[in-house]
Parts: C-alpha cells; sequence; structure tokens
C-alpha cells in the first residue's frame, strides 16, 4: 500500500529524466500497489531481503507471493481483500506506517474509492540527522540541492533531492553505506557544485563531508580546480 504522501510522476517518465525541471506530485490518495519494476536492485534491497516470505520478483516484477506455497498471487485475485482490510484495520488505528521510501519506475496502482480516509501518523523519523547539503545542477542546466541524513539507529543513509525553490522531487533511503547514495547520484545525471555542512562545529557532520567525498572519487568524481 502506498499512502497521500507518496510522489508520483509523469506516466511514461524514466529514470533518465531531468528531475529538477518535472517535479513529482503527491497521490494525496491510498492506494494499491498492482505492479512494481524498474530500479530492481533498490526495490530488493529495502522490499524483498526485509519481507521474504511475501514478496518475490518474478519476471522482472515485485509480485506478492503465498507464504505456504510460494506461488504468485496476482493483484486481481487479492485487491479487494487487501483493500478493504486495510481500511477496516486502518480505522481501528491496527497499521504500522512502515515509511519505505522507494524509487522506482514502472508502477502500476490502484486508487482507492474516494471516500477512503485514514488519518496519518504526524510522527517523523526522529533518528535521522542531517549531515550535509550539496548545491546540485542536471544535465538540463536545472539548479536544486541534495540534502544526506543519516541514522546510526538505522544504519541508514537517505537523501532528499529539491529544486531550487525548495520543493521536493525525491527520497531515496535504505541505503547501507554512501556507495550506493552516489550511484543513485550519478545514475540521475546530477552534478553537485558546492558542499555544505549542515552544522559547522559538528565532527559528526565533519565525519560525514569526508567520508562521502571519498565514496565520490572512489566513484569517478573529480573537484574542478
Amino acid at each position: 500500500m502506498v499512502g497521500p504522501s507518496s510522489l508520483v510522476g509523469d506516466a511514461g517518465s524514466t529514470s533518465g529524466s531531468d528531475i529538477l525541471a518535472k517535479p513529482n506530485r503527491r497521490l494525496d490518495a491510498f492506494a494499491f500497489v498492482e505492479a512494481l519494476g524498474g530500479q530492481t536492485e533498490h526495490v530488493e534491497r529495502s522490499v524483498v531481503n526485509r519481507f521474504h516470505s511475501t514478496f518475490a520478483f518474478v519476471n522482472g516484477r515485485l509480485t506478492s507471493i503465498c507464504e505456504h506455497c510460494a506461488e504468485n498471487l496476482p493483484p486481481a485475485a487479492i485487491r479487494s481483500t487487501v483493500m478493504n482490510g486495510f481500511v477496516r484495520l486502518g480505522q481501528k488505528r491496527l497499521l504500522v506506517n512502515e515509511r519505505l521510501m522507494l524509487f522506482a519506475s514502472d508502477v502500476v496502482l490502484t486508487e482507492f474509492r474516494g471516500e477512503t480516509s485514514i488519518e496519518e501518523c504526524a510522527m517523523r523519523d526522529p533518528d535521522y540527522a542531517l549531515l550535509l547539503i550539496c548545491d546540485t545542477e542536471s544535465p538540463n542546466g536545472e539548479t536544486g540541492m541534495i540534502e544526506l541524513w543519516h541514522s546510526i539507529a538505522r544504519d541508514d543513509y537517505a537523501i532528499v533531492i529539491k529544486g531550487h525553490d525548495g520543493r521536493e522531487m525525491l527520497r531515496d533511503a535504505f541505503n547501507s553505506d554512501l556507495k550506493n547514495v552516489v550511484t543513485t547520484i550519478s545514475n540521475l545525471g546530477l552534478v553537485l557544485t558546492q558542499l555544505h555542512i549542515a552544522q559547522a562545529s559538528s565532527p559528526y557532520c565533519a565525519l560525514g563531508r569526508d567520508l562521502f567525498l571519498e565514496a565520490l572519487e572512489h566513484a569517478g568524481y573529480r573537484q574542478a580546480s
């Protein structure tokens, strides 16, 4: 399931699109994920390995499986049951918001009926700390920024990409090391122009800067003179 704060782009857009020029929009609804593909390494790391008895990749697409027989469950066969159960449990406040932040380029959603409303939890992940802010530029000359966050408790790096007006374009989390973060930035074709420490007096932020620069260097990035 995905919720109102999920971000969606135009149908047919690809990971090579100019993310700073074409901001995603909020879904503003609950929806059932019928199919999910693209960016499969990230999805597999975040979903399949975490819920290994519930999901699997079949022909390059994420699909639900029966935990007893491991057979593929077609969306049409479980759609109504899952959606009705979601609403019923949500109204009783028995659901847990996993707040998984995923990016996929091939998604099919079925939105709930318009009157479906479940109150979202206002609590944000309190253990993420902002380390770095990077000014960035796309191949088409659009400018923006990348925020690098880290959670010691979760052992996770997350990035938030924003346009020049501060509007959020993309979130990407569940990165166990900075190599994955740099790969995501590289795949989006973004160039880093300036690097700022979130808190100048923080040794934690300074260490994050040094590790990030090291990861960039290993990936082939070079500082312009």
